[in-house]
């Protein structure tokens, strides 16, 4: 066990984190955060346009085109949005102006996007469209940073205003990195975002299932067990994969149609981040109400109330779930048991896919709600995972608990002691000199 330990601490964990930190990888972390706000959006009104109430439909039928606007505006340019991130953040990495770099991936990724009669085709910029954006902007931001890199850019003088400065500049770097993506896409004819999907589909194919949700989670929290954010560490790879699938569903979902995937962003709220990585609600529910050690109840008060908003630091670091052996068992089973049973239920069609996006922080119960488009049963679900979660957490929670209250009794024991050896040689002391 000892060698299997210092291996993942030598090895397993310095290469993750080494990953992790590559250029494109934290490019591709921060930048598809733009469209986590859009897409929130377009969420509120996929559901306020669908919900679930006889006769709702008949209400607003007056004003469902204008209501369909704003859903199908912003999930339909998600991968437009997403260049547009990406863009601003590669250009940050290799030190390029984020402006005229943004600008230039932008421009590059419409035309990589082009139909087969070479025009603007805004209906691909959704779902389709957001592998594309990724390689795209990774490509135009190479060919301008070796511009940059040699210096092959029209110089002027330091006196010229730093906005002309930046724009000619860029005039160089610009016209190939557009040039070469127009080459490519129009001067041989080839569907680039047709190929850039095809590269990708084994690992959408891998990540949308349920194997692939449940290795993903499964590595998630081991590394949390060892203090790594493996939320942060990993996610990068799923993250293009389920979010791509999460606006597929919106998509399906705002057309009437068959909803086709079951794992997308999202997917995780049902049984992952019940209060927070590895379903960890149920052990802030077992110290709030069932502990009998001081420090738990203590801990339990404090922890509960961010756990409701999936905030699970408190208990991570102050439990502490980070190596605890006793707890690692709970925290890595109960999300892939949770995550099991919820693709089982959605694939048999007991519940809802998932069709929206909601905060991170939107509390459970709510969050099954609102992320299948207003279905009553996965919101009961979401409920009946909280009581699983406490269960599957409650029997190792009690070990540590019976530890803590030896411990405590252990403490006050010796305090006693201590005080009866003080008092003792007070009062002796005082017996001498009266005599």
């Amino acid at each position: 066990m000892e060698h299997i330990q210092d291996w993942f601490n030598e090895k397993f964990i310095p290469a993750t984190m080494k990953l992790s930190e590559m250029k494109y990888l934290k490019a591709l972390r921060d930048g598809m955060i733009v469209a986590v706000p859009i897409t929130f959006i377009g969420s509120i009104f996929l559901i306020l346009t669908n919900l679930p109430i006889p006769g709702w439909s008949d209400i607003i039928a007056p004003f469902s085109a204008q209501l369909n606007v704003m859903s199908g505006v912003t999930i339909g340019i998600t991968g437009l949005v997403m260049a547009i991130g990406l863009g601003y953040q590669v250009s940050k990495l290799n030190e390029i102006d984020p402006l005229s770099g943004t600008a230039i991936v932008v421009i590059c990724y419409i035309i990589a996007m082009l139909n087969g009669k070479y025009e603007i085709d805004p209906g691909q910029w959704g779902s389709g469209g957001i592998f594309t954006a990724i390689i795209i902007s990774i490509v135009a931001a190479e060919i301008m940073r070796f511009f940059y890199k040699h210096k092959i850019t029209i110089k002027l003088p330091s006196s010229v205003p730093p906005a002309v400065f930046n724009s000619f500049a860029a005039l160089i770097p610009a016209s190939v990195a557009i040039l070469v993506i127009w080459f490519v896409r129009v001067g041989l004819n080839i569907d680039m975002n047709a190929i850039i999907n095809s590269m990708f589909a084994p690992l959408v194919v891998g990540l949308n299932s349920i194997w692939g949700v449940l290795i993903m989670s499964f590595l998630t929290c081991l590394l949390w067990m060892f203090g790594i954010h493996g939320n942060n560490a990993i996610g990068w790879v799923a993250t293009p994969v389920w979010t791509a699938a999460l606006t597929a569903n919106m998509e399906a979902f705002a057309a009437g149609k068959d909803i086709p995937n079951i794992v997308c962003d999202g997917f995780g709220n049902f049984g992952m981040n019940i209060g927070g990585t590895g379903a960890i609600m149920g052990l802030s529910i077992c110290m709030m109400f069932f502990a009998k050690s001081k420090r738990y109840k203590t801990l339990g008060k404090i922890a509960f109330p961010p756990s409701i908003f999936q905030i699970s630091e408190p208990i991570m670091f102050g439990f502490p779930v980070v190596l605890n052996p006793i707890i690692a068992i709970p925290f890595i089973i109960a999300p892939l048991i949770l995550q099991g049973l919820s693709y089982f239920l959605m694939s048999a069609g007991l519940i809802g896919h998932v069709v929206a996006s909601v905060p991170w922080t939107c509390p459970p119960i709510i969050n099954g709600f609102l992320l299948t488009g207003g279905d009553w049963r996965a919101a009961l679900w979401s409920g009946i995972q909280v009581v699983l979660a406490v269960l599957i957490y409650f029997p190792f929670f009690k070990v540590c608990d019976r530890q803590a209250v030896k411990e405590e009794q252990e403490d006050a024991l010796e305090d006693t002691i201590e005080n009866e050896e003080v008092n003792g040689a007070i009062f002796g002391g005082k017996e001498e000199i009266y005599e």
